[in-house]
């Protein structure tokens, strides 16, 4: 399986409004232990990648990658924005020149990503972050990468990634605003796990359907 350029594209524009349709809840997700601002500003930030995108003819998967990046660095505040832009940025320029994203693509694209996010925000699994949801996916992924095709594999992958999300509710925050809560954090799903899983099962869904 290929994801070209205008596949690329699709599956972005159908993040975005994924985004859009789950603003709510990642609102309220933040609001019990955060700012309460995640879902208002990743939708402004996608909202800003669906129209920058729209203006893109070439064919570069990583210019693509780079540009998405660089609109979530400026649109996004707080600790999101470079945590989801510089991880895409990296991405971006880990795959420059690419025309399209075959399987190993995907894993590089991914596991970049994680890399970048774990390097600037200093988190680990267990801390109740993306990282919890981003891990257990890239490894899971990493495993199959050789045997399975790219759905069986991203399939396998995102159960592992929701299994890490879902593991959130029970842990103590150990990053970011909601580690002053302490033990109060604990019952509560981390809404970066949360919009992190939501990303990669939009993902799984415009691959799956192609």
């Amino acid at each position: 399986m290929e994801i070209k350029k205008d596949g690329l594209k699709e599956i972005i524009l159908s993040i975005s409004d994924a985004i859009m349709d789950k603003v709510d809840y990642l609102t309220e997700l933040d609001a019990k232990i955060g700012d309460g601002d995640h879902g208002v500003n990743m939708a402004k930030g996608f909202a800003r990648i669906k129209e920058d995108l729209k203006g893109y003819d070439g064919n570069d998967i990583g210019e693509i990658l780079i540009l998405s990046g660089k609109v979530l660095l400026n649109e996004i505040g707080g600790a999101l924005g470079p945590l989801y832009g510089g991880g895409l940025i990296k991405a971006g320029i880990a795959l420059k020149g690419k025309e399209m994203l075959q399987k190993k693509d995907i894993y590089t694209l991914f596991s970049t990503l994680l890399s970048s996010v774990k390097e600037l925000g200093k988190a680990k699994v267990g801390d109740k972050t993306m990282v919890d949801t981003l891990e257990p996916f890239v490894d899971e992924y990493g495993k199959k990468i050789n045997t399975d095709n790219v759905k069986v594999s991203f399939g396998a992958a995102l159960l592992k990634a929701k299994e890490g999300m879902e593991s959130t509710k029970g842990m103590v925050s150990r990053i970011g605003r909601s580690s002053r809560l302490l033990e109060r954090s604990k019952g509560h799903l981390d809404v970066g796990a949360a919009s992190s899983y939501l990303i990669l099962k939009t993902f799984y869904n415009s691959i799956i359907n192609t």
